[in-house]
């Protein structure tokens, strides 16, 4: 079952009631002071030409809005931050004051460029000075994160509920560019831009790559070619068909191996509802160089289009992908320090230790449905965990219960993180051979472990000194609220410790058993056998029906109530954790009445029902002696399973798996239910079940997707490849995104949400802010809608839905809002990072060593200068 998630970030102003100020506060009223005068020459041109007659304009406006807020809100904001410095303003009111500013300022110019970028006039280009004409013209706007709005009489900024958007004219020219042609875009406010032209060197977006490399092992290798381009349609890219391609090599360009493009898929849909959904926007040719396998540095070159992105071509191609990975969950260790020794990106820890809390750890118990909480009555009822919490708080202070791992807007940790430990003891068990000591460059590095098992270790060892006397473990460590700042180090709200129910008990018994079978496998007898042992007493303690944890509180408004957690346990974790405790010494006997038929079946089912992961009994392949016939099933399952992808990966263009393209949850992408190495975990197990190369093929493949061969030529995770995420939800990256923009290495947002986002219709499409009487506020409400959809009507969040969900591809519908579009902007440690981690991991070469170049990468500090923080739609 998934997570909730309700994020209370201090700036979504719009969703919480508003106060007046004190009477006579000079600052109350919100009115801009005076006209401002507009400089349009502060924008900025860049230019992305897609082949040799199409060329993306892309128009930067932010420094001009920024001088335009300061000139019209300036000398209010002045006051609103002496106000707010003197203790005479609440911080809901001063981010009010900015946010209102920023939504005004919005609101009044990006229609106006909306305007001019549809307008093939406002575009004068030259060609080696001489005129050229615009023979078609389209466009599109998008957000590249929220606006960060310079502060009055300060050097730092403000982020705000208002989007920094981007508007992108394609321009077809009336002929193609010619090798050593220069090109000059003007626009009609001054603005101007230029390139020379060159298909040898000119990079062209319309051609994606895994920008990171392609493996000399992999089967299948392939770049491709398409572009989306607006309201214009798609890039022609079918007039390219048999005409050839190029691998150059890097250092000097020198054509190394050709190839011929042909047509991977045109157009792809889905249709669900009377709807049909573009999945890519473009017509995909494919670039296959299969059968290049010399290893070297290079790029791709096609005439009349451009070059690619640099990439590796090596059996390591894909070691710095696991190795930056890996450390997304390094940087997201809580209670210690990330030293400058270690990251680029270094940080404090936070405060060790936790308090005594009584609250129960599975979140699915307190909605009334599970019965599991009742009012004085005896009726069900449905309790807020934050509730429960505060109410069961007590001052008992456990300074050795810290660690795990934070996610992207939380600073607690919970059962659901034991899904990393599942995903990293699985791949160790399943190919040893790719793991060693010394591949991470973690604080535990030269202990003798492989590291991947340190990292696994690190998110266990929390509950393990969490076990009290009896062996129970709540899995569980929460404050009475989300964080109300965005500051995990020193968040002010104290983090509870869970009731150690069975359930909770048995979920850590599973996971850390099946770590110290891991470790002893590893050599690393003394830690696995810490592991064993604590498992054993959590094991023994859930079976305990004595153990069965009842508790009583007072909720205002309903007064006592009374949980009980459930009195059958679930039969995959009783399975799951007695075969892993026998495994670990098959002479103890004790745990074999509890590796029945049933509780077999049960723990099957859970691998391939999406209740548990597939690689949730991976381990009877690592112990097939002791579980030989149901080994031998699981491994039918996991084939069966990775068959099925197998299909999906070759109906979509691009070769990344989802649910197949006529399945009714295709439009289910949030969450990361779209990130292809969730499912792949299929593939992983067949591939060590059966060996087949088909399989490691499939994988090498979503690597390759994950790392930029997609539809928008991006790379999925931070620090991985030239066009990586830039601005997402991070609460730690926040805090340091004034000197180190450059994001965190190794975090992967969930980026494809489906259709729907109602922040997209309401921040990028429709710009929709409430008016506030109060405060002399107008409010905002203006379209920004391309007039080719809404035929220049003003359109209702509700009318302008089914004109945006068709249209827009859903491999492309990527809103960059951060903390307003959670479910595309949001990641988390267990969802989105680990599976990729793994996967990864299975794809390096065995035994890799990290270059040491990749602990000394310093963040970049211009943000203008990261590729991926201006992305194609």
């Amino acid at each position: 079952m998934r997570k909730i998630r309700c994020f209370l970030f201090l700036f979504l102003w719009s969703a919480v009631p508003f106060f007046s100020i004190a009477a006579g506060d000079p600052i109350r009223e919100a009115r801009p002071e005076e006209p401002a005068r507009i400089d349009w020459k502060r924008g900025e041109l860049q230019l992305f030409p897609l082949t040799a007659q199409y060329i993306v304009v892309a128009g930067d406006y932010t420094d001009m809005l920024d001088s335009q807020l300061l000139q019209s809100y300036g000398k209010r904001l002045m006051q609103v931050e002496k106000a707010f410095s003197a203790g005479r303003l609440k911080p809901w009111a001063f981010e009010f004051r900015y946010n209102f500013a920023a939504q005004e300022i919005s609101g009044r110019y990006h229609p106006q460029l909306r305007n001019r970028f549809e307008n093939k006039d406002f575009f004068h280009i030259s060609v080696d000075g001489h005129p050229e004409a615009v023979a078609a013209n389209g466009y599109w706007l998008n957000a590249i994160g929220l606006w960060r709005v310079p502060r009055a009489g300060r050097r730092d900024h403000y982020r705000v509920q208002a989007a920094e958007l981007i508007h992108f004219a394609y321009l077809k020219l009336a002929e193609p560019l010619k090798n050593g042609q220069i090109l000059t875009v003007t626009t009609g406010d001054g603005n101007q831009a230029q390139l020379k032209y060159d298909d040898a060197t000119t990079l062209s977006r319309a051609i994606k790559v895994n920008q990171e490399g392609y493996s000399t092992e992999a089967g299948e290798k392939y770049a491709y070619l398409g572009m989306w381009l607006g309201t214009l349609g798609e890039l022609p890219a079918e007039e390219f068909n048999g005409r050839e391609f190029r691998i150059c090599r890097s250092s000097d360009g020198s054509v190394v191996h050709t190839g011929k493009i042909a047509l991977r898929s045109r157009e792809q849909f889905h249709r669900h509802n009377q709807n049909r959904y573009r999945l890519n926007g473009e017509t995909v040719m494919e670039l296959d160089f299969s059968d290049f396998n010399t290893p070297g540095d290079y790029f791709i070159s096609i005439p009349g289009v451009g070059r690619s992105w640099e990439f590796k071509l090596a059996p390591t191609a894909f070691d710095r992908a696991f190795y930056v990975q890996m450390r997304g969950l390094f940087h997201q260790r809580s209670g210690i320090e990330k030293s400058a020794a270690l990251t680029g990106w270094p940080m404090p820890a936070r405060q060790k230790g936790s308090w005594r809390g009584g609250f129960a750890p599975n979140d699915q118990h307190y909605n009334a449905q599970s019965g599991c909480f009742r009012d004085s009555a005896g009726k069900a009822i449905t309790v807020r965990p934050f509730d429960m919490i505060r109410a069961t708080a007590t001052e008992e202070f456990l300074p050795e219960v810290y660690g795990g791992w934070w996610d992207a807007g939380d600073f607690d940790r919970r059962t659901y993180h034991f899904q990393i430990i599942e995903d990293l003891t699985s791949v160790y068990l399943m190919f040893p051979e790719n793991f060693s000591d010394g591949q991470l460059d973690l604080p535990e590095s030269g202990n003798g472990i492989p590291d991947i098992l340190d990292e696994a270790a690190w998110g266990a060892d929390v509950w393990r000194r969490a076990q009290n006397a009896a062996g129970g473990v709540g899995c569980w460590l929460e404050a009475v609220s989300h964080p109300q700042r965005t500051d995990p180090f020193n968040d002010p709200p104290r983090y509870y410790l869970a009731l150690p129910t069975r359930e909770s008990s048995l979920e850590y018994a599973a996971y850390a058993a099946k770590l110290a079978f891991a470790l002893k496998r590893a050599g690393a007898l003394e830690k696995a056998r810490l592991f064993h042992d604590s498992a054993a007493r959590a094991f023994r303690y859930a079976q305990e029906p004595a153990n069965r944890q009842k508790k009583e509180f007072t909720l205002p408004k309903v007064g006592k109530v009374t949980y009980q957690e459930p009195e059958e346990l679930p039969r995959d974790l009783i399975y799951k954790a007695a075969f892993n405790l026998y495994a670990f010494d098959d002479s103890c006997e004790e745990y074999q009445a509890y590796l029945g038929r049933e509780n077999f079946n049960a723990a099957l089912r859970s691998c391939f029902d999406n209740r548990r992961s597939p690689y949730f009994l991976s381990e009877l392949m690592a112990s097939p002696r002791l579980a030989f016939i149901k080994a031998a099933q699981y491994r039918k399952r996991a084939v069966e399973e990775a068959g099925k992808l197998l299909k999906t990966q070759q109906e979509l263009a691009y070769r990344n798996v989802h649910w197949p393209l006529g399945h009714g949850f295709f439009l289910f992408m949030r969450w990361g239910a779209s990130l292809p190495f969730q499912k792949g975990r299929a593939l992983v197990a067949a591939w060590s079940a059966s060996g087949e190369k088909r399989y490691r093929d499939a994988l090498f493949l979503l690597g390759d997707w994950m790392l930029g061969a997609n539809p928008m030529g991006r790379s999925l995770t931070t620090g991985l490849g030239k066009v990586y995420p830039v601005r997402l939800l991070s609460h730690p990256q926040w805090l340091i995104e004034e000197t180190v923009p450059d994001p965190i290495p190794g975090l992967t947002p969930y980026t494809y949400a489906g259709p729907g986002s109602a922040a997209a219709r309401e921040m990028i499409y429709l710009l929709q802010y409430r008016p506030r009487k109060d405060f002399d506020y107008p409010g905002v409400q203006v379209s920004l809608m391309p007039h080719a959809l809404s035929d220049r009507q003003d359109l209702t969040p509700q009318q302008a839905r089914p004109l945006l969900d068709p249209y827009i591809p859903l491999w492309r519908n990527f809103a960059n809002l951060e903390g307003f579009d959670v479910a595309a902007n949001e990641f988390t440690v267990w969802e989105t990072i680990s599976p990729a981690a793994a996967g990864f991991g299975v794809l390096i070469e065995p035994g890799m060593k990290p270059d040491p170049a990749w602990k000394k990468v310093q963040p970049q500090k211009d943000i203008k200068k990261i590729p991926g923080r201006l992305f194609l739609p």
